[in-house]
C-alpha cells in the first residue's frame, strides 16, 4: 500500500481534488481524513479570548492516525468514529476503512508530524490564493457550520493564517505535485494521478 498526503490550507480545495482521485482510482484508493482524528473538544486549546483553536497540529490525535496507517499497511481494516464540528453541536458516526492500493491521508496538518514524513510516499499540495480561500471558508462555515462572517474572519486572522505560515505553506516547495486549485485545477489533478499511477 502506497501513501499519498493531500495537504493545503483551509479553503484550498482538498475535497475537490479528493473527489477527482476517488473518481479515477475507485476501489484502488482508501482515504483517511485528519478531521476524523480531532481530539475531544474539551481537550482543544483556547486563545486569549476564550475561542477554541482548531488550527494547531496538537488538536489532532496523530498517534491514533499513525497507528491506523500502520494497521492498514499490515492489511487490516480500521474502524473509527468520525466527527463533524458545527457551531453549537457535534455529530459523529462510526466508519470502517479497508486498505487498498493507495491510501490518501488528507488534511491541514498531515505533514506536521515527523512520523508521517517517514511513512508518506508522495506529497500533493493544493494551492489557492489567500483571498479566495477566505471567501470559500466564509461561505462554507456560514452555510454548513453556523458561523457568522465576523467569527470566520476572527478565526482566519488569529488561528488559520498563523497555522498556514508555520505548518502548511512551507510544504508547497517540498511537495512532489502542486495543484493550482484556482486556475485549471483539472490539469493539476491529472498530473497528480499520473504521478501516482507511475510511482514505483
Amino acid at each position: 500500500m502506497k501513501i499519498a498526503a493531500l495537504i493545503g490550507g483551509s479553503g484550498s480545495g482538498k475535497s475537490t481534488v479528493l473527489r477527482g482521485l476517488r473518481s479515477h482510482f475507485d476501489d484502488r484508493v482508501s482515504v483517511l481524513s485528519l478531521d476524523d482524528y480531532y481530539r475531544p473538544k474539551h481537550e482543544l486549546p483556547v486563545d486569549a479570548n476564550g475561542a477554541t483553536n482548531f488550527d494547531l497540529p496538537e488538536v489532532i490525535d496523530h498517534e491514533a492516525l499513525v497507528r491506523d496507517i500502520d494497521r492498514m499497511k499490515a492489511g487490516h481494516a480500521v474502524s473509527l468514529e468520525t466527527y463533524t464540528y458545527n457551531r453549537d453541536v457535534m455529530t459523529s458516526e462510526r466508519i470502517t476503512i479497508a486498505p487498498a492500493e493507495w491510501l490518501v491521508v488528507e488534511g491541514l496538518f498531515v505533514m506536521a508530524y515527523p512520523d508521517m514524513e517517514e511513512r508518506v510516499d508522495l506529497v500533493a499540495y493544493i494551492d489557492a490564493p489567500e483571498d479566495v480561500r477566505l471567501q470559500r471558508r466564509i461561505h462554507r462555515d456560514g452555510t454548513e457550520r453556523g458561523y457568522s462572517e465576523d467569527e470566520v474572519r476572527y478565526q482566519w486572522r488569529h488561528h488559520v493564517r498563523p497555522a498556514d505560515l508555520a505548518h502548511i505553506e512551507p510544504w508547497r516547495e517540498k511537495a512532489q505535485v502542486v495543484v493550482d486549485n484556482h486556475h485549471h485545477w483539472q490539469d493539476g489533478l491529472q498530473a497528480l494521478i499520473s504521478k501516482m499511477e507511475n510511482l514505483d
